[in-house]
């Protein structure tokens, strides 16, 4: 049996040494983030300031609404075709989506959306 696990312990070492460092930034920042209770779910594209202040009104109760589910929306900016970027956000997501279903409970992404969409 040893001569099994040694070749898998092997293959295993050098996956992660072949990891790429932003992953590896994502992931210890997932642990950070859950520490803090301040997990963030990652936008992309150019921001746009809110047009009106009923606009505005929208965005902080839909930040509000987020922050209740220990969300802080982060704005990576306009990035296409960033593998690295994808895997490392994919990285963060697996970490934090554990601890956001056992801080909000099951379901709790539905009714987040539910809340947000029923904004007036």
């Amino acid at each position: 049996m040893k001569k099994v696990i040694f070749p898998i312990l092997i293959v295993f070492l050098s996956c992660k040494s072949q990891e790429s460092p932003l992953v590896a930034e994502y992931r210890n920042m997932a642990f950070h983030d859950i520490e803090a209770d301040s997990v963030k779910t990652f936008g992309f594209g150019l921001p746009l300031p809110p047009k009106d202040s009923l606009e505005l009104s929208r965005n902080n109760r839909k930040t509000a609404i987020y922050h209740k589910y220990g969300l802080y929306i982060k704005n990576l900016g306009c990035i296409v075709g960033d593998k690295e970027l994808d895997a490392a956000a994919n990285e963060y997501r697996k970490i934090t989506d554990v601890y956001l279903e056992k801080r909000n409970g099951k379901g709790w992404e539905e009714k987040l959306h539910i809340e947000v969409n029923n904004i007036k």
